[in-house]
């Protein structure tokens, strides 16, 4: 998959801003830096492409472990702090939202009129994205909402699956049904799959054969411990949702 170019700044901005700022400690400075650039190396993601805003990658960065990361504890808990420390005093110097991109101005009057808190969280980040590229409400399409996911699956730690698009498309409709001035056009809700079962004898002949057994050994036990295993034995046929 190709990169995307951020439609905000960039951990690499930021770095360059926090090497240059008169305004901050030498030590502050070194430390600041090294953390951001390592905290892209444990993304294994390069600074150009990572937005320098911590509500954007804190999900990615809590997400870290240390012996996945080849870190000591202590390393990888200053370096999560210092990359924190170093995003909201770069958003404060820079004077940029902390929550994305700016809305044109059409996108917040039209997101002033969403009343569901669920639902405005939704659809934030692709009325964000909407204004960073510059696409008015009278632009959206399903290949809008497909480069959002895009973008999206880059740049966040958020779902892009089927599930994630669905939400977003039933709030998007929901607001054409009842927010005054919302653009009419729909957007595709993904279909929810359906439920399916795996027959028994797709499983493994081995495991069949364990199972059996094991059921075999249990009919000898108390009435409690039979009633436990013949409720092991139907949730393996159980259907399972995947939507």
């Amino acid at each position: 998959m190709s990169e995307i170019t951020l439609l905000e700044p960039s951990i690499a901005d930021a770095i360059k801003a926090i090497e240059a700022a008169t305004d901050l400690p030498a030590g502050k400075r070194v430390h600041w830096a090294c953390s951001l650039r390592q905290t892209c190396v444990y993304l294994n993601k390069p600074p150009e492409t990572v937005p320098a805003r911590w509500k954007a990658i804190c999900i990615a960065v809590h997400a870290l472990h240390h012996a996945r990361v080849g870190a000591t504890p202590k390393t990888l808990a200053n370096h999560k702090s210092n990359a924190r420390a170093a995003l909201l005093w770069f958003a404060n110097a820079e004077n940029f939202s902390k929550v994305g991109i700016p809305l044109l101005p059409a996108w917040a009057a039209l997101s002033a009129k969403i009343k569901d808190r669920h639902r405005y969280e939704r659809l934030s980040g692709f009325l964000r994205f909407c204004s960073g590229k510059r696409l008015g409400p009278d632009k959206v399409s399903e290949e809008a909402l497909g480069q959002y996911m895009l973008y999206r699956a880059q740049t966040t730690a958020l779902a892009t699956n089927d599930a994630a698009r669905r939400k977003i498309a039933r709030a998007w409709n929901a607001c054409v049904d009842d927010v005054h001035g919302w653009p009419r056009r729909r957007l595709i809700e993904p279909p929810v799959k359906a439920l399916t079962t795996m027959p028994w004898e797709n499983f493994p002949e081995a495991l069949r054969r364990e199972i059996e057994k094991y059921l075999a050994g249990v009919c000898q036990d108390p009435p409690r411990r039979q009633g436990q295993a013949h409720q092991a034995l139907q949730s393996l046929n159980r259907p399972n949702a995947s939507a």
